[in-house]
């Protein structure tokens, strides 16, 4: 499944209706009259957003899912609005968002205050970078332990610059640079270690845990060795949360009040447990509208 194809197109998703929710009165008043969100995303990071079968895991799906697709139709829906998908390169999701191309960029979206300076953020979730090899790793390769080897990455995500600053380390301290392989897509990423292109990865916990349970791999190359397979090593670090990005602080606010709407019924944990990735929930007081500046 990592082979996926991405193909820029427009996808309308959501089952809003014409009745007024509570929260419905907050969307500004350009995005009511047309009845829809228009959001950015890359759908090649499973399990947040991908391209699966209409019909996955027993249930009727939009032909982008994941769990934050889900979240975020979820919010539109409590917003009185339906959720236009367009696919972009992860690279081009803040550059639209800026543009005024699309209304919100939602493409496990790492919130860093390089990213604040710009974008207004509505955080939704929280993970870690962890680190991922085919068995048996004949190269030793960890976190601490990478110069020299070949490491695939996402172009213009935080684990590239992660990976960047590792490798200029090894340089520093002597030792051969990390030979830094960067994709456009996560599946294409994947695809590098599990062909032996590359010797690890490197991604947000949740896609790194999903690689490895597609693959049949082992949650941790020290334990049972399954040889061609995939497997994390280490732990994940430098936790932080996700956000959706916009440009319009209305919107924002919109978006957050949708969210706590869910936090408050339940749904936002539901959706969360439904893709086995509750552990990165939230606590209310951690969801928030972080405005640009």
């Amino acid at each position: 499944m990592w082979t996926v194809p991405v193909a820029t197109s427009v996808v309308l998703a959501g089952c809003s209706t014409a009745e007024e929710t509570p929260v419905a009165d907050s969307v500004p008043d350009d995005i009511a009259e047309v009845g829809a969100l228009v959001a950015a995303t890359n759908p090649t990071f499973p399990p947040a957003e991908f391209r699966a079968p209409v019909e996955f895991r027993d249930v009727q799906r939009g032909e982008v899912t994941g769990f934050e697709v889900e979240l975020l139709e979820a919010v539109a829906d409590e917003l009185g609005l339906d959720v236009e998908w367009s696919d972009v390169a992860f690279e081009q999701v803040l550059e639209d968002v800026s543009s005024g191309a699309v209304d919100v960029g939602a493409a496990a979206i790492t919130v860093t205050d390089e990213r604040r300076a710009d974008t207004t953020f509505v955080t939704f979730f929280s993970t870690g970078t962890q680190w991922a090899v085919r068995e048996p790793n004949a190269a030793g390769v960890t976190p601490n332990n990478a110069c020299g080897a070949r490491v695939a990455v996402q172009s213009g995500t935080v684990q590239a610059e992660d990976v960047a600053g590792r490798s200029a380390a090894c340089e520093s301290a002597g030792d051969d640079p990390i030979d830094i392989r960067e994709f456009e897509g996560q599946d294409e990423v994947t695809a590098a270690v599990l062909s032996g292109v590359a010797n690890a990865f490197v991604a947000d916990a949740p896609a790194a845990a999903w690689a490895v349970q597609q693959s049949g791999g082992t949650p941790n190359a020290a334990s049972t060795v399954n040889t061609g397979l995939l497997a994390t090593v280490g732990q994940p670090y430098d936790t932080a949360p996700y956000g959706w990005a916009v440009a319009d602080e209305q919107l924002g606010q919109a978006l957050l009040d949708g969210l706590q709407t869910l936090v408050e019924s339940g749904d936002y944990v539901d959706i969360l447990e439904t893709w086995g990735v509750e552990e990165g929930a939230l606590a209310p007081d951690e969801i928030e509208l972080l405005s640009s500046g």
